[in-house]
């Protein structure tokens, strides 16, 4: 099995986030822009999956509350793989890697979006643990639908 390197991105990994953004969303939206602003936010942490030197993929998560008692929340924003690297089960390793921070934080329920026309991206989080809780016309800025997914860490 493979053996994979995690590292919070700097500002040295703003050209691979941009370039992989934008070859792996751009159906959706501007993403190469939109993710950049999202990774300034101080309550986003952003993760780079390494082999080595080499930079296979990213994910970001944004930790949040509505109220001070309520369980703590996560928001898995972003999670992009160069696509001659999935079904590497890199994808996996970044997800449960992100699950992991987030546990670490507190949180108890991670929460993401994903095209209802991605039957990839379904399938793949459908099969670590997601599971449907809604969905929303035209949420992309590019106007597609989407899902929204839920999975309970504190099990």
């Amino acid at each position: 099995m493979a053996t994979f390197d995690f590292r919070l991105a700097n500002e040295n990994d703003l050209d691979f986030i941009s370039q992989l953004s934008a070859r792996v969303f751009s159906k959706y939206g501007v993403y190469d822009e939109i993710v950049l602003g999202w990774l300034f936010e101080p309550e986003v942490i952003t993760i780079i999956i390494a082999a080595g030197a080499d930079p296979l993929g990213f994910a970001m998560v944004t930790l949040e509350r509505e109220k001070w008692f309520e369980p703590r929340r996560g928001h898995l924003l972003a999670i992009g793989v160069f696509p001659e690297h999935q079904r590497k089960r890199i994808g996996t390793a970044l997800l449960e890697h992100m699950e992991e921070i987030a546990r670490k934080y507190g949180v108890e329920e991670m929460l993401l979006w994903t095209a209802v026309d991605n039957r990839q991206a379904l399938s793949f989080f459908q099969n670590a643990g997601f599971y449907i809780v809604g969905s929303e016309d035209r949420y992309y800025p590019r106007g597609q639908a989407a899902l929204a997914l839920s999975k309970k860490l504190s099990q």
